[in-house]
């Protein structure tokens, strides 16, 4: 997320799918990604075969802004246009993989969680049981308690949970896996903060610039992202509720409003309330954007030409959406999926006593009582 109000919003889910040329970007003399391209000294936009922009920064690459791919994501979106080549069939949360560990489990000999075969992308949308996270140990004490605070935050308002996992192995001791998990990590006085989409197998960065302390609301933008969620402004019906100002947009913005055609998950309306969404107004290090031509003009504007301003938290429509593919679960070091005592529904109410029974029960085989041991201590 750029230093500024860039809060691009969602609703769109992992299975994202391909923009094609749009808003006036060339699509001719693509650049394979994927072979070398030369020194990776200078910024650059590259445009895939499939007509995707995607921003180069050195060795990394940039979609919409301030999501990070990675080198199968970026080959995916250079071939087909999309992150993932099917949409799925099953929408909801992916009960298949361990809350603690995020991978594909069975039970031991003694009711003990051990992996069975694992790869990069073992489901669809790449959602996370738990999200499983570490802090760097470059966190500042600030940024560490901010975070500790948004994530605390995130749990009591929606199913999702997380899982501190700092100090502990990055791979499992007796079979090899690596463990998929977040880490924070502090990047200074930079413009911008970034994070990948989605669960991505092994460690991913949640980078943090130091403006956060100043906009909390950037932290709940990228961990978003890296629960699977994308950008408002890439939905396919945008048109439908913004103009957007093009001529004040050079080339690197207009690639971050390329709409996704294909392989998308919407819920609701277009949302200006959500915390994924651009404010009208940008502004970059010292007042200079890097990607509009006069910081006095907007952007984008709402049909009736009034100005968006960004989400500063959670929208009714953001919980929503991780409301349907999140359950809250408690951390075991056993099989059994306990959840939390508040499990919220997709429209924001809250599962009756009994209603939580009955999930419970359906992921545990029919057991609806955990056992009365193996809970893990959990703090932030």
């Amino acid at each position: 997320m750029k230093k500024l109000s860039i809060y691009l919003s969602v609703i769109l889910l992992t299975a994202l799918g391909a923009c094609s040329k749009k808003n006036g970007i060339d699509g001719k003399n693509a650049i394979h990604p994927i072979d070398p391209i030369g020194p990776a000294s200078k910024d650059q936009l590259v445009t895939l075969k499939s007509g995707i922009v995607v921003e180069q920064k050195g060795n990394n690459y940039y979609w919409g802004g301030d999501i990070l791919l990675s080198s199968t994501q970026l080959k995916a979106l250079d071939e087909s246009g999309t992150l993932f080549t099917k949409r799925p069939d099953y929408i909801g949360p992916d009960t298949t993989i361990n809350p603690v560990f995020n991978i594909p489990m069975k039970s031991g000999s003694n009711n003990e969680a051990v992996p069975r075969a694992f790869s990069q992308y073992p489901t669809a949308y790449n959602m996370w049981a738990m999200v499983r996270f570490t802090y760097d140990a470059n966190l500042p004490a600030w940024l560490k308690n901010e975070i500790a605070g948004i994530l605390t935050q995130i749990q009591n308002e929606s199913n999702v949970r997380f899982y501190n996992a700092t100090g502990q192995p990055t791979v499992d001791p007796t079979y090899g896996f690596a463990y998929p998990y977040i880490d924070f990590y502090y990047v200074g006085n930079l413009d911008a903060s970034d994070s990948y989409v989605g669960r991505q197998g092994g460690m991913q960065k949640i980078n943090l610039a130091d403006f956060v302390q100043y906009q909390p609301g950037a932290i709940i933008h990228e961990i978003c992202h890296a629960i699977g969620m994308f950008h408002e402004a890439q939905r396919p019906d945008r048109d439908t509720y913004v103009n957007l100002n093009t001529s004040n947009l050079k080339p690197n913005g207009l690639a971050q409003f390329s709409k996704i055609t294909s392989n998308y998950y919407m819920l609701g309306t277009y949302d200006f309330n959500s915390i994924m969404g651009y404010s009208s107004f940008t502004s970059g290090i010292n007042g200079v954007s890097t990607f509009v031509n006069d910081v006095n003009q907007p952007m984008y504007t709402k049909k009736d030409g009034s100005y968006i301003n960004q989400g500063y938290d959670l929208s009714t429509l953001d919980k929503s959406w991780v409301n349907t593919f999140y359950i809250p679960y408690i951390a075991r070091s056993d099989v059994y999926a306990e959840l939390a005592n508040t499990v919220y529904k997709q429209d924001g109410t809250v599962m009756t006593a009994q209603e939580r029974l009955n999930l419970q029960a359906q992921l545990n085989n029919g057991n609806s009582t955990p056992p009365n041991c193996c809970r893990i201590p959990n703090n932030f």
